[in-house]
């Protein structure tokens, strides 16, 4: 290869802007909103996104604004229905009465992961709550619930949620490789090709 084309090579991602990039889009809560729903995803958050559909348009993302796994915890005051929140969980408001999709990924060792997406149509004024479970042995399991006042009017308590349905196979969902020699437990890959990998 002459030098030539070595260097008009270079230079067209320089000349074309950052379009050709890998980009992350991030979900971002209503500014404006009047009267907003409230969603809280528990566990995971760095491999959870929530999305909203309207006329045939998705907006939303992932709902880290960062990739390092100690950025975590953000609270916006919902009712925490007698839970010790003392782990990662994300709190925010979303726009009601439009399609709205959370899915949240468990990623383990060895390329492993387990992924679960929910689609519900938020209500204005009411709090939803979901929860990805690492689960035992295959698979991983997920909780979706209402936030609701008791009968007191003072305290708060988790009720499923019956109005959610699940974009492939239901709240449980089989834990899978991303790498399939992976499923082979005396495979040993370079460490230094895949660092944290070994048993």
């Amino acid at each position: 290869m002459s030098l030539r084309t070595s260097f008009c090579l270079l230079a067209l991602p320089l000349l074309t802007g950052c379009q050709y990039l890998p980009h992350t889009n991030y979900f971002t809560a209503p500014a404006n909103e009047p009267n907003p729903a409230w969603v809280r995803i528990v566990n995971y958050t760095q491999h959870a996104a929530i999305y909203q559909y309207e006329d045939g348009v998705r907006s939303g993302g992932v709902v880290r604004t960062g990739p390092l796994p100690f950025i975590n915890t953000q609270d916006v005051g919902m009712p925490k229905a007698g839970q010790n929140l003392t782990f990662d969980y994300f709190e925010t408001r979303v726009r009601p009465d439009i399609k709205t999709e959370v899915s949240m990924m468990w990623e383990g060792p060895r390329t492993r992961y387990c992924y679960i997406s929910i689609i519900f149509t938020p209500k204005a004024g009411r709090y939803y709550q979901f929860k990805l479970n690492k689960g035992p042995r295959d698979s991983c399991t997920s909780d979706a619930s209402l936030i609701e006042r008791g009968k007191d009017g003072i305290s708060w308590h988790l009720t499923p949620n019956p109005d959610v349905t699940y974009k492939h196979n239901g709240p449980t969902a089989k834990k899978r490789f991303n790498n399939a020699r992976f499923e082979d437990p005396n495979f040993h890959p370079d460490p230094e090709l895949y660092p944290g990998t070994a048993l």
